[in-house]
């Protein structure tokens, strides 16, 4: 028969055995990767509802926009409650040196840095797809992802002065890919001379499909980030 010290020697052990299991598996559990709110099949209805706009004027398009956002923006703001504090995300906005400032859905795209060419006037943006699916049927219709640029004049107050696109598709392949948004500064054009060395406060946005209508806009899918630049000649 067992004695009883065998016997909580062994109820022991077997706690301890318990606790090391849960504590190899919690940051497993912590860094587990949740499903979107919203799936791909949801982001192909956007694309769908979208789909012949651009021979639209651009207060039709404007509207057309404006609803489709207000159906769907919960699929942003749901999923932007699961991204953790220290997600690979944060860490490259900042080894970027940027701050992330709007949040959407990440789990499709995302756009941790930018640069400004000042002698060009142009913005430059590496935007990571994430999934091979929910950017539209390759390779027409496929969808775009849009970035508009803003440069904080001597109040703070951020003015748009640029804003550009890359289209994209879905695809067999296995992702990640890093695509590209490259745009010129072409409005508010005194925020960006002279060219003298001055520091100047950027913000640019990612919005997948819908286009940012302005410098505080909450992309549903993509984000915001931050930074400075410096208008070198």
């Amino acid at each position: 028969m067992f004695s009883l010290k065998t016997l909580l020697h062994g109820l022991m052990t077997r706690k301890l055995t318990l606790a090391a299991l849960l504590a190899l598996g919690a940051p497993l559990a912590a860094h587990a990767q949740p499903a979107p709110t919203c799936d791909a099949s949801v982001k192909e209805k956007v694309v769908k509802a979208l789909e012949g706009s651009d021979k639209m004027s651009e207060a039709e398009q404007l509207k057309l926009q404006e609803a489709v956002y207000e159906k769907f923006k919960e699929c942003g703001s749901a999923d932007a409650q699961k991204v953790q504090a220290n997600a690979p995300f944060f860490i490259a906005a900042r080894e970027c040196g940027a701050k992330v400032t709007q949040l959407g859905s990440l789990f499709f795209e995302e756009m941790p840095c930018c640069g400004y060419d000042p002698q060009r006037r142009t913005f430059a943006c590496p935007v990571k797809i994430k999934n091979s699916s929910g950017f539209g049927g390759a390779p027409l219709p496929g969808s775009r992802e849009h970035v508009l640029h803003c440069i904080a004049g001597p109040s703070g107050t951020f003015h748009p002065v640029g804003e550009d696109s890359v289209h994209l598709a879905n695809s067999t392949l296995t992702p990640t890919w890093q695509f590209a948004v490259v745009a010129n500064a072409v409005h508010n054009l005194p925020l960006v001379q002279p060219m003298k060395g001055q520091e100047r406060r950027a913000r640019s946005i990612l919005s997948w499909e819908l286009r940012p209508t302005n410098c505080e806009y909450q992309p549903i899918w993509g984000n915001a980030i931050d930074y400075t630049v410096r208008l070198d000649q």
